[in-house]
């Protein structure tokens, strides 16, 4: 597992709704972090871009920061690099759009209920 403080200067997968990011800022600070992890490779996000942004302004403002201590993300570069290989593609031919392939029959199957990418 990984921290805020591991992930922070990832590069996203996708481009970020404010009023979303808001959302999930308050959420986490009235609630603490819950459900699946931010999925993220040494090449970047896979998941996660709208909630990295909410853990960013809490960096910024200083806000309950507990949570930028906390184990909140997990690295998949193993899994994506097997895809790959076994797909015979590349990290920025992937379909961050459909992750259910990639992932099928791994751990992260578990989460596939609050992946919206799944």
């Amino acid at each position: 597992m990984a921290t805020y403080e591991d992930i922070q200067s990832l590069p996203m997968v996708n481009e970020v709704d404010e009023k979303k990011v808001s959302e999930i800022k308050k959420s986490i600070l009235e609630n603490g972090w819950q459900g699946a992890p931010i999925l993220y490779t040494n090449l970047g996000l896979v998941t996660g871009s709208h909630r990295l942004a909410a853990l960013q302004e809490i960096a910024e403002t200083g806000e309950d920061d507990d949570v930028l201590f906390e184990d909140i993300a997990e690295d998949v570069t193993d899994i994506i690099n097997d895809y790959c290989e076994s797909h015979d593609t590349y990290w920025d031919e992937l379909d961050f759009s459909n992750l259910g392939e990639i992932f099928a029959g791994t751990w992260v199957e578990e989460y596939k209920d609050e992946i919206r990418e799944w």
